[in-house]
């Protein structure tokens, strides 16, 4: 493949910055998701999550003129990412809130980068070194910490939950995955353009889903609270729209597997929102767990 043409491009912590930004709106957004996805479906504030973020992103594009020519392989590429990605892979994690709540849900984006990266340096040309995989494996313990504190709550491991959170991180990565090779194919894609057809793949997808679902969205939307609806529009802007905006731009420019680590950051902050919603101090588990975060975006920006 050929490389991205990076042009004046970003320094590593402009990259990680953007990505780190990108992993704490839609982590926040998320603590939203998973109450609506629990009192209705996930398919039902997934809708909602991409349709708003379609439309921002069209009058983006608009606004700020980003248009470049994109070649019918790249479109293809595109609407498949979103489809696979922000449809389906954001349904299944949608999934998981339920059950497991957002922070303990996206923990599994640990395992991410251990598949980018092998995907970065087979396809991409790019290192993956002893302090890449030492980076990964604190990535992992993170996991594990996690996984052993919801053990001790509920008396055993929740498989079944897990299982949909890890089901729902492996499409969102083969959706990074056709994003990037998109990006290789037209180098001179921009975001917001990106972003429109991505989104329309994934309003294709609820579409094939089922055809009658935004007809019974709209009907639910007109019966809540104004309140409950700026919440919901709220939350899908910053957890997609603003999300998206800056996790491409991070993407076209950044080591595939490097930046989906990074991606740990979504559920230690989802778990310091929840201990202070729930009025609770941090316990041993979420601070061993952050220290091992510590120590892996360490390896990570240094590597």
């Amino acid at each position: 493949m050929k490389a991205v043409n990076k042009g004046r491009g970003l320094n590593s912590f402009e990259v990680y910055g953007l990505a780190i930004g990108a992993n704490l709106a839609y982590s926040s957004a998320s603590l939203i998701y998973s109450i609506y996805a629990k009192r209705f479906s996930s398919v039902w504030i997934n809708q909602i999550k991409v349709f708003t973020a379609f439309v921002a992103f069209v009058l983006a594009m608009v606004v700020t003129q980003q248009f470049a020519p994109v070649s019918s392989t790249s479109i293809l590429l595109l609407l498949l990412s979103g489809l696979v990605g922000l449809c389906l892979g954001d349904i299944f994690i949608f999934k998981a809130f339920t059950t497991l709540g957002a922070g303990r849900s996206l923990v599994i984006y640990s395992f991410q980068p251990l598949l980018l990266g092998i995907y970065g340096y087979f396809f991409l040309s790019q290192l993956f070194n002893y302090q890449h995989l030492t980076a990964f494996l604190c990535m992992l313990v993170c996991v594990f910490i996690f996984m052993l504190e919801r053990s001790r709550a509920v008396g055993h491991w929740d498989l079944k939950s897990f299982l949909w959170a890890f089901s729902g991180i492996c499409l969102d990565g083969l959706g990074i995955i056709l994003t990037r090779t998109a990006y290789e194919n037209d180098p001179q894609l921009q975001t917001f353009q990106v972003n429109v057809i991505r989104c329309l793949g994934a309003l294709i997808g609820f579409l094939l889903l089922s055809p009658k679902s935004f007809q019974r969205l709209y009907q639910d939307l007109t019966q809540i609270a104004l309140k409950e609806k700026t919440l919901i529009l709220s939350a899908s802007f910053v957890g997609c729209f603003l999300s998206l905006t800056m996790y491409l731009a991070a993407l076209k420019y950044a080591h595939v597997g490097m930046l989906t680590s990074i991606a740990i950051t979504g559920p230690v902050w989802v778990s310091l929102l929840e201990c202070f919603y729930f009025k609770k101090m941090p316990g041993k588990y979420l601070l061993g767990a952050f220290s091992f975060f510590i120590i892996g975006f360490y390896l990570m920006i240094t590597a």
